[in-house]
């Protein structure tokens, strides 16, 4: 599992089959994520998002067929993220790359990825 983040959304890709390039399973807005929550405050808003997205992350973690989790945004993000995620899925991140790439095309993507052996 793949996880590209920024500050208000995600994209959680997985690598084909042949480990060259990367297929994305889902493109997700903060917004889609915090539905159910009454969050008016911007900043209240800014400061959960890691959690929501740990949380989410675990959840299609849960689902199977994963091995390892590859995390992808800038340091500031990551830093973020990685203290919400989970012990478990914590010691099951086998890369991390320190770009931001939310907006990059998923070829691009996996160049990057590939360059540091993360697929």
């Amino acid at each position: 599992m793949i996880l590209v983040a920024a500050d208000r959304d995600l994209r959680l890709l997985v690598s084909d089959d042949a480990g060259e390039g990367v297929m994305e399973l889902r493109h997700i807005r903060a917004a889609d994520l915090e539905r159910g929550e009454v969050l008016a405050d911007p900043d209240a808003r800014a400061a959960r998002f890691p959690k929501m997205v740990a949380d989410f992350v675990e959840s299609e973690w849960r689902k199977g067929g994963y091995d390892r989790l590859t995390l992808v945004a800038r340091a500031s993000v990551l830093g973020e993220m990685k203290r919400e995620l989970p012990d478990r899925l914590r010691d099951r991140v086998a890369a991390v790359l320190d770009r931001e790439m939310i907006d990059r095309p998923l070829r691009e993507i996996a160049g990057q990825l590939r360059a540091v052996h993360a697929i």
